[in-house]
């Protein structure tokens, strides 16, 4: 009952003013409507608005016809109903009802918390729930590659938002792409959990693509944010292609690379990758506008809102060594 009260106050939020018309609606929307519609921080209001309408459409689609009324003219959604105060829309409800108004209020504070009840219903556990790929996003990623230790090592630290109930589950992946020359082979790659989660099962697919499972330290609930680390480590001595990206398969709303490298083979020239085909990744490299290596021998770039499917991070070209 908990979550179905939250989502009450959130969907009764949601209708004052001007409803789903309103101006910057994204920030008007709760954890809990975000979730369920998979509604993220970097939507805009237009595409936000769509799926709000489509959501709420098929949640009533059972409703009583009056009950369906209610919750499209509360919302600005029914036509007609495009007023800059509810107590207007709820004057229109209760024309077309021929019913006072006062029982027009009634009826959508009604068909409000039947809409509530049918959310919570539909996200609770059971059968057909979705896999550990599913089910969360990724609000934030934060990512350390350091070169300057014996053995390549990335440090990924996720900030992950669950979409559904009793999310204790989620699955990570780790490719090393395949050299220039193509002759890397089978890859060795172990990974540590630093905090916030433990690794309860780990896939070789293919020679060089790892997914591990992860257990959550306590199941989320939908709109429940959780943060966790790990660490992978190349162990198996052979080279690597000179470059670190991101693809994601989930959504993400910002990610930041950081790559350190050995101040004794210092590259000669550091460019940023920004929605780059996975594809081109294997030409030839084609420098980009140079980056500076800072005091650290360090290179930093964010991205907000890497696109899904697409690669974003850095590449370089690797230097001499320096005796």
């Amino acid at each position: 009952m908990a979550q179905e009260d939250g989502l009450i106050r959130e969907l009764t939020a949601l209708r004052r003013g001007w409803g789903l018309e309103a101006d910057r609606l994204r920030s008007r929307l709760g954890p809990l409507v975000s979730g369920w519609c998979e509604i993220h921080r970097t939507t805009n209001d237009r595409d936000a608005r769509r799926v709000l309408r489509e959501a709420i459409s098929a949640a009533i689609a059972e409703f009583p016809a009056d009950d369906r009324l209610a919750v499209n003219v509360a919302l600005g959604i029914a036509p007609g109903a495009q007023h800059a105060l509810l107590s207007d829309r709820i004057g229109v409800l209760a024309d077309q009802l021929r019913v006072s108004e006062r029982t027009a209020r009634r009826r959508v504070d009604r068909s409000f918390a039947r809409l509530a009840a049918e959310i919570e219903a539909g996200t609770r556990p059971g059968d057909g729930v979705p896999g550990p790929d599913e089910g969360w996003f990724v609000k934030r990623l934060k990512v350390l590659v350091r070169l300057d230790t014996s053995e390549p090592e990335v440090t990924e630290e996720r900030l992950i938002v669950a979409t559904r109930d009793a999310l204790g589950r989620i699955a990570a992946r780790f490719t090393v792409p395949r050299t220039e020359d193509g002759r890397d082979g089978e890859r060795d790659v172990t990974a540590d959990a630093r905090h916030g989660v433990r690794i309860s099962a780990g896939t070789r697919e293919g020679q060089r693509h790892f997914r591990w499972l992860l257990d959550l330290p306590r199941p989320l609930s939908r709109g429940d944010s959780h943060t966790y680390s790990l660490v992978h480590r190349i162990r198996d001595g052979l080279p690597i292609r000179p470059s670190y990206v991101f693809v994601p398969l989930v959504t993400c709303e910002s990610f930041e690379v950081r790559v350190r490298f050995d101040p004794r083979r210092p590259p000669r020239v550091v460019w940023r990758l920004d929605r780059v085909p996975p594809s081109v990744l294997a030409d030839p490299p084609q420098p980009g506008e140079p980056l500076p290596l800072d005091g650290a021998c360090e290179v930093v770039q964010e991205f907000t809102a890497p696109q899904l499917g697409y690669a974003h991070g850095l590449r370089w070209l690797p230097g001499q060594d320096i005796p």
